[in-house]
């Protein structure tokens, strides 16, 4: 589904993000990308739909090289969605609205086709309650859980999620880390999760990497990665991971005590 061959991106001198990155991920994955910040995980999101372009290599999507000058870009990206750290909602439209909106100019729905669309997808997230609320109106895990749903709305075969709980209050990650275990555990979707919830990537990833300098250190099975990697850094990066989060078990019991 997606293929990453010799993928090189510099920012600048001392910024290589993405340094010959091969990299395969088959259709109906779950993969889940980690490691520390300026890795190179968000870039290596950004250059699948080419937000981002890159200095030299290929990457193919479903037999197409978004590489070549001649791919049609607004065909590629119409099927991937992609949730961001931030919302990214439009202000002025309501949450039913702002998922109606791509269906209707992209895909040619009419308003009562996205309407009836947008309501099950209200319904799937678990918002058809907040139907009519502006995003001001709506906590952040609200507001991300409506960004889901209007990336769903165009029915894409990739979802890219970077960080998509990093910018939310601690009591509200879980519910939107709920939506995307259901998403991933109906199966069918390209899935890629830019993450450090080393429950998520348990429960439902096929696939875990570890980058780190622009480079895939580890690649494989959550057990692998997670609790057995082989590379020095990654077992370093895993260690102050799950260490922090006990500290802070830890600090709770002792203040709920």
């Amino acid at each position: 589904m997606i293929k990453f061959i010799n993928v090189y991106k510099k920012f600048k001198e001392e910024c290589i993000p993405l340094n010959n990155v091969d990299l395969s991920i088959a259709k109906g994955q779950v993969v889940v990308v980690c490691g520390p910040s300026g890795a190179g995980k968000s870039t290596l999101l950004r250059v699948i739909p080419r937000l981002e372009a890159i200095d030299r290599g290929e990457i193919i999507i479903d037999g197409l090289s978004v590489t070549n000058s001649r791919a049609n870009l607004a065909k590629v990206r119409s099927e991937i969605g992609m949730v961001f750290q931030q919302f990214n909602l439009f202000p002025h439209k309501t949450a039913i609205q702002n998922i109606m909106l791509a269906p209707m100019k992209v895909r040619g729905l009419t308003r009562k086709q996205a309407n009836k669309k947008a309501m099950a997808l209200l319904e799937r997230v678990g918002l058809v309650h907040k139907a009519g609320n502006y995003p001001s109106q709506l906590s952040g895990g609200e507001q991300q859980r409506i960004a889901i749903a209007r990336s769903l709305a165009m029915e894409p075969g990739i979802m890219l999620f970077d960080e998509p709980t990093s910018a939310l209050d601690p009591e509200l990650i879980q519910e939107v880390l709920d939506v995307m275990i259901s998403l991933a555990r109906e199966g069918g979707m390209t899935m890629i999760v830019v993450s450090h919830e080393i429950g998520f990537a348990k429960k439902v990833a096929d696939r875990v990497l570890f980058m780190d300098n622009g480079v895939i250190l580890e690649d494989g099975s959550p057990h692998e990665v997670l609790i057995s990697p082989k590379h020095q850094r990654a077992r370093d990066f895993m260690s102050n991971v799950l260490h922090v989060r006990d500290d802070l078990r830890e600090e709770n019991a002792t203040f709920l005590n």
